[in-house]
């Protein structure tokens, strides 16, 4: 590298943020000046608290308490990094390299600043001063076999910083396509909150989770029998006290010692604090591999990074990966072929349904699979379902029937939270394309029909999910699971039905490419949430077969008899041919009002 070169790069650099300044304006310029102070002045502090917390808390303190303070500077550095990786998804490099590939300098010149640049950030700036504190109160309080702390710092910096501006490069390559980019602006959000919800998973859905879900339900059960006993003086207390299960003691410190250092070992970014462990124990072997482990992964990450970058700019990025045209074999005239081309996907046609039914609802489903916007719809439901993972495995031991109303309750919730939008607001999702449906010939109940049919297999899932968890965390009767799944045919159609009509009554302009609704319309944008409230009613009428069973076990009448089954399924023919009445009604109503539809979700988004 030409250090000239490097010289000319950083002042480009440091010219470039000062203009950017400069036109913010007085403004800009006073808060761009106070976040500096500010994030020196947290640097500084962060460097002093590191420094006290070595010398003067970890003086006495064993090897597990310097891994355990390690272990927390370094998840407090990943989540404050993360954050700033996802703010930061859609920023560019700061010096293009397209600008630079002409001229006779080296590229791993602006690519070295522009990786220098994206690593500065706020958990830079806070946690590498508190580390490098950290270590040198350590040197001074426990000797110098804790120098070595100081490349395991550095290599610890070096990996993570590296590995992220090659995720960066690796997302701007992924992002020059803007339908691809939408759905990665989308998903990423999404997939950091799972990501740090993998130990509440782990802990709800691990092999063990389920034996003692199962324990404690049984220990409830046992407790409650025995609270009837002595409240009825069939036992006495002291007997009572020796039936009694024990409690489930608490995991003990060496098995979370254990499991922590288990983890430091595997995982690369724990090795900073598996390699404090071992100095402070006087074992000089695992922080020199942990410095040589995390500078090697730092060093390819940057190796990758850097001709990623290359290909990018010199847009051979795809090469390689392009399919060649097949080749088309000569036909003689004259000669027939037997051979007759398979049909599209959009040219497939739904059993028990009329072509137009079917076009409609093959389209629509291929749009929705192509929409970045349902993509965001459909991260929804997965993110609640992770959030209400510990509502599934706090239910054990409930009663009977409690189960499948709990049950569907949240299934209802999912179906609500995930498809008001697409449902609710079908036509906003199609904008101009609405005017083909206004000049096709087909009948306006078929379109809504068609409409209903391309969203059924991601409702369904959906719920079905929900049931599948409910049953994995705590099954029911077999013939309750399966009235249960018998019960989301019905409550999807009557969720349509109210949909339809909001659709009709309510439509809203959307943002193209992001499914928001544009600001400023009215009184409308308020519908989706009043629908949301007054949906639940008509959804709970789908519990009538469940209520028929409780009712009879209340009376004590026919135990034997599955009323929740039957009567679902008796309850799905009604729904059925009630849906396709309502349906006649509001194919009618659309009619009348798709010229207003059209104004509203059309004209807006051109």
């Amino acid at each position: 590298m030409n250090w000239a070169h490097l010289k000319t790069f950083v002042w480009l650099r440091w010219r470039l943020a000062v203009n950017q300044i400069g036109r913010s304006g007085p403004g800009g310029a006073v808060l761009a000046a106070i976040l500096t102070v500010l994030m020196t002045a947290g640097g500084v502090l962060a460097l002093l608290i590191g420094f006290l917390v070595g010398l003067l808390a970890l003086r006495n303190g064993d090897s597990r308490a310097v891994m355990a303070v390690w272990d927390g500077a370094i998840v407090g550095f990943v989540f404050l990094w993360m954050v700033g990786l996802m703010s930061e998804l859609q920023r560019a490099d700061a010096i293009s390299l397209d600008r630079f590939l002409h001229l006779p300098v080296s590229p791993s010149g602006a690519f070295l600043i522009n990786y220098l640049g994206s690593s500065v950030s706020l958990s830079l700036v806070l946690m590498l001063p508190a580390m490098t504190g950290l270590a040198a109160g350590l040197v001074l309080s426990r000797g110098p076999a804790m120098l070595l702390l100081f490349p395991l710092v550095a290599a610890f910096f070096l990996m993570m910083t590296a590995v992220a501006y090659q995720f960066r490069g690796w997302l701007a390559s992924m992002m020059t396509n803007p339908r691809r980019r939408r759905t990665i602006m989308a998903a990423v959000p999404v997939l950091f909150v799972l990501v740090f919800q993998l130990p509440n998973l782990w802990n709800n859905l691990s092999p063990a989770a389920r034996e003692r879900r199962d324990a404690r339900a049984e220990a409830r059960r046992t407790i409650s029998m025995l609270d009837k006993e002595l409240a009825a003086g069939r036992i006495t207390r002291e007997e009572y006290a020796k039936r009694r299960p024990p409690t489930q003691p608490a995991p003990s410190s060496d098995e979370a010692y254990a499991t922590t250092r288990l983890v430091n070992m595997i995982v690369p970014p724990g090795w900073l604090a598996y390699g404090a462990e071992a100095a402070a124990d006087g074992r000089l072997w695992p922080p020199l591999a942990g410095v040589l482990g995390m500078g090697l992964i730092g060093a390819v990450s940057l190796r990758q990074a850097y001709g990623t970058t290359l290909r990018m700019y010199r847009g051979d990025f795809n090469r390689g990966r392009r399919r060649a045209p097949s080749a088309i074999p000569a036909v003689a005239s004259g000669q027939a072929t037997s051979a007759r081309r398979s049909p599209t996907f959009v040219e497939r046609r739904l059993p028990w349904t009329s072509e137009r039914v079917s076009a409609v609802a093959v389209t629509s489903f291929r749009s929705w699979m192509r929409a970045p916007e349902m993509k965001m719809t459909l991260l929804t439901p997965v993110f609640m379902l992770v959030v209400f993972s510990r509502m599934f495995a706090g239910q054990s031991g409930a009663p009977e029937l409690m189960r499948p109303l709990t049950t569907s309750g949240l299934a209802a919730f999912m179906l609500i939270i995930g498809m008001v939008g697409p449902v609710g607001n079908q036509f906003g999702y199609d904008r101009s394309g609405f005017r083909a449906f206004v000049l096709g010939p087909a009948p306006r109940r078929d379109m809504l029909m068609g409409k209903n049919l391309s969203l059924l297999p991601f409702a369904l899932v959906t719920m079905a999910v929900v049931v599948g968890l409910a049953q994995w965390f705590n099954p029911m009767r077999f013939d309750h699971f399966v009235a249960l799944l018998v019960q989301l045919v019905p409550m999807y159609l009557v969720f349509c039905l109210a949909a339809n009509l909001l659709s009709i009554v309510g439509p809203l302009a959307l943002k193209p490419g992001s499914g928001m609704p544009v600001p400023h319309q009215g009184i409308r944008s308020f519908y989706p949430l009043v629908f949301m409230l007054a949906v639940f009613p008509p959804l709970g009428l789908t519990l009538v077969p469940l209520g028929a069973e409780a009712l009879l076990s209340a009376m004590d009448w026919l135990a034997w008899f599955p009323a929740y089954l039957v009567f679902g399924v008796v309850q799905v023919v009604v729904t059925v041919w009630l849906y396709r009445r309502v349906l006649d009604w509001e194919g009618g109503l659309l009619q009348r009002r798709e010229q207003q539809i059209l104004d509203i979700v059309g004209s807006k988004a051109e």
